[in-house]
Parts: structure tokens; sequence; C-alpha cells
């Protein structure tokens, strides 16, 4: 068994020359579990929003029973159920619902290992290529948000805009994926001796005796036992997958130590506690108890940077739900969170935020002249506040556009900001998801950027953008300086 660090150095240091392929499954390599189960809950939505109950009734079915037999034994038999069951509905409805199942489910299933992979084959000057028994619909959105342009898939027939019901044959499926490998080692004129591929199936076993570099990654019993004679490299990927009774009962200690950090700040309010002193209260609360049940480690690089100046505008880039948690045990006192307002009605959290004094922002008003001054005053008693400048936050984490409005405020108020960059939050809880996992978290602080040096708020943001973008792109390093452990 391969650790995976040691294959991202392999890859790193086995220069193939040009032309080089890395093949990548995409059912329990690149996501956990099977991308048709997602699939058939969107079609068979669509089938009972349309009337069809008796359709949905039987594409339900059939989900359920590939579900119990947790494998893809019967896949070409569900497979053209499932085709026929789709019969007359237009392409673009089905690209929809593709686009549903990844955004319902497929999403928060991707694993960040694989991602790794992926990534590593690119900077090596690789082809990427998924291949898989999956439709294009159900793969489309994959590798769209991984950047990966050529697919192999199952095809369905379609005339006129709509599904005739069939599948095209050969499925891309056991020796169907060797004859897809074949045309595109030929597109790129590479030779599958060279090429890489990544696979849990020993169905794929026709191709994974053909590729010079043949990987199981969450092997099933029988490519396990196959690899082990073979020599294979075998990688074993924890982070997604179906939820142990640990993951269960740490979300649910989390949510009861937020609930009570809640009652007890609007407790505090009743009583007449100085609302500050009740924000640092509920604010350590949920640092404190939040992270150690939820398992959280944090490794932080630059965390004499954190408190050297106060106030300040402290950023960071939006990862997860799991983002508050990790940020209030770093900063514990004396901070007030900018979010959008939507957050105040969400359950759990909503009324967490509201003990400790956020400042909610509708983002659709165009005068936000209410919200700047609620921030200056804030910043004004000594209190430091905590933006994320990306509106909103992407599946895997990658940086989105900065807004100006913290370095506005940073130099409307004269105060330093300190940028925090959150490397993998969403491993602890990723976009989508309801169960909260353990991580080791690594964060890094960065040195405040003096407010008189803010000459251009376009310029400071966007160089700011860019450091962040250029520091989620590296590796782990090997040690940081200091540690919070669960």
């Amino acid at each position: 068994m391969n650790t995976l660090d040691s294959h991202l150095d392999s890859i790193a240091s086995n220069t193939g020359g040009p032309g080089r392929v890395a093949f990548f499954d995409l059912d329990r390599t690149l996501i956990a579990g099977y991308s048709i189960l997602a699939m058939g809950m969107e079609t068979a939505r669509h089938a009972a929003t349309r009337g069809k109950l008796a359709d949905a009734a039987k594409i339900m079915q059939e989900v359920l029973r590939q579900r119990t037999a947790g494998s893809g034994g019967n896949y070409h038999k569900l497979v053209k159920r499932l085709a026929r069951a789709l019969t007359g509905v237009d392409e673009a409805t089905l690209r929809e619902l593709g686009n549903r199942a990844f955004d319902n489910s497929l999403a928060r299933n991707l694993y960040p290992e694989a991602v790794a992979l992926v990534e590593a084959h690119r900077a090596a000057g690789d082809h990427l290529v998924i291949v898989t028994a999956a439709s294009r619909y159900q793969v489309e959105p994959v590798a769209r948000i991984l950047g990966i342009d050529e697919i192999c898939c199952t095809q369905l027939e379609v005339q006129q805009g709509r599904f005739t019901g069939n599948v095209i044959a050969p499925l891309c499926y056991g020796e169907g994926k060797t004859m897809a490998a074949r045309r595109v080692a030929r597109k790129f004129d590479c030779q599958l001796k060279h090429a890489y591929f990544y696979s849990d199936a020993s169905a794929d076993l026709p191709l994974l005796k053909k590729v010079g570099h043949p990987v199981a990654v969450n092997p099933s019993e029988k490519l396990a036992v196959h690899a082990r004679n073979k020599h294979w490299p075998q990688l074993h990927f924890a982070s997604r997958g179906m939820p142990k009774l640990e993951n269960i009962a740490r979300t649910a200690l989390v949510m009861e130590s937020l609930l009570a950090a809640t009652a007890l700040g609007a407790i505090s309010r009743k009583l007449g506690l100085d609302p500050a002193l009740n924000a640092n209260r509920v604010t350590r609360m949920v640092g404190d108890f939040a992270s150690n049940f939820a398992g959280l480690e944090l490794d932080i690089e630059g965390y004499d940077n954190l408190h050297r100046e106060r106030p300040v505008v402290y950023i960071f880039n939006h990862q997860s739900l799991m983002d508050s948690v990790v940020l209030a045990r770093l900063l514990r006192d004396d901070v007030v969170a900018l979010c959008k307002k939507e957050m105040a009605s969400k359950p759990i959290i909503g009324p967490m935020l509201q003990q400790v004094d956020t400042i909610f922002v509708d983002r659709d008003e165009r005068d936000q002249g209410a919200v700047l001054k609620r921030a200056l005053a804030a910043l004004e008693s000594g209190r430091s506040l905590v933006i994320a400048p990306e509106g909103t936050r992407s599946t895997l984490g990658d940086i989105q556009p900065f807004r100006h409005g913290a370095f506005l405020l940073a130099k409307k108020a004269g105060v330093p900001i300190v940028p925090i960059v959150l490397h993998n939050v969403k491993d602890a809880l990723p976009k989508g998801a309801f169960l909260v996992r353990p991580a080791r978290v690594r964060v890094t602080v960065l040195e405040p950027i003096p407010a008189q040096s803010i000459t251009s708020v376009r310029g400071a943001c966007r160089d700011l953008e860019d450091t962040y973008s250029e520091l989620l792109g590296k590796s782990p390093q090997a040690a940081l300086p200091h540690t919070l452990s669960a």
C-alpha cells in the first residue's frame, strides 16, 4: 500500500516525456460512491414532477437496488433501464439534471486526495482524461470543476435533441474503456505503456493491464488482491464516503455546543451583561468546544501576526461553514464579523452569529451607509472586524474574486489588514455536506498590511487575491511553528 505523498512525489519525478496521459475513473476514484445514484435520484424527481409516477417509481427501485448491491456488477442493466426511462426527454433537461446531481451530491463527495492527484499530473504536463462508464451528463460537471477537458464516457442516443431511450454500444465499461483509451492515445500521439490509470474496480482490469502505471484507488476486494499480486500501487482515501458513527456523534456535539453558546449569550443579554463581554464569551465557547468536538487540529504559520496589533481588519478565504469555528478558535476576543444577510436565517449558526454582534450585509442594497457606520464604530471601540472578501465559496476552495469593502474600511479607519489563509477547512465540512469529520487544518497568517500602504484599493485588493491564490496552490509544509490541538 502506498501513501499519497510518496505517490505524488513519484509523479513529479517520473518524467515520461511529452504526451503522457493520466486516465481517471470517476466513481469511487474521483468521487466517493456512485454518480449514477445521484443522477438516478434527480431523474426520479424530474419524472415525478412531470406526473410520470410509474417511471419515477421504477427509477427509484433501480437506484435502491444499486445502492443495496453496493457495486457496479449490474451496471449494464441499470444504465439501459434508466435510459429507457428517459425516452423523449430533451438533452438540455438531462444536462440540467446532471448539474443538479453535482450540486446536491457529487460536489461534496469529491476526494481532496483525488484533486491532489489531478493537480500533480497537471503540474507534470500530462494529458488529463476521465474514462468512465457514467454518461456525459454525470461526468461533465465533475470534469469542469477539475479543469479536465477530455472525457471518455457512455453515450446515450439523441435524435432531434431528445433521447430515444437507447444506449450507444459499446458502453465505456470493461473492454470498452480500453477501446476509448486507445483512441485517446492515438489522438495525443502517446503510448499506453507510459500512461497512468486510476480505478477502484476489477471491471477495469482490461485497461489497468494495458497501461504502464496502473494504480488501484479505494480498490474492491477483488482488485486489491490482484494489485497486491502484481505489486501495483494502492491508494486509500478516507476523507469522504460513508459516515462513521464517530462523525455523526461529532456533528451532534458540534451543533449542541453552538446551541449552548447561543442560549448562554441570550440569557446573558437578558441579565444585562455588557454586549462586548457577552460576545467574547460566546466566541470563546464556540472556538473551544465546537472545535474540540469536531476534532480540529490547527497548524498555524505566522501565529504572532494574529495579535500583533488591535484593532485590525481580518480577512479570510471562505471554504466551509466550519470557517466560523476555526476563526473563533484563532481570534477569541473583541471581533465583529461582517457576513451576508442570508446567514441570519440559517438554523443554529444564524442565532449564534446574532449573539456575537455580527453585522449582516444585504448585498442587494445599494446604500451601505448604515453597514459602514456600524463597522467603523466597532473599530473605534477597539474591536476588530472579520470579513471574507470573496462573494461566495467555490467547491474546491479556489479563490474567488475579492471585493473591495474590507480594504476601504481599513483605509478609512486607518487600521491594518491581517490576511488569514485557510488552506483546507473544507476537509472538515465540504460545501453541501452535513456531517463533520476530524481534520488537521492548515492556517497561514500573513504580515499585517498597514493602512497607509494602501495607495490604491483596487491594486491592493488584486495583489492580495493573487497572494492567496499562490499560497493555496502550494503543497503543505512539513512542519509549522504553532499547533492548536483538539
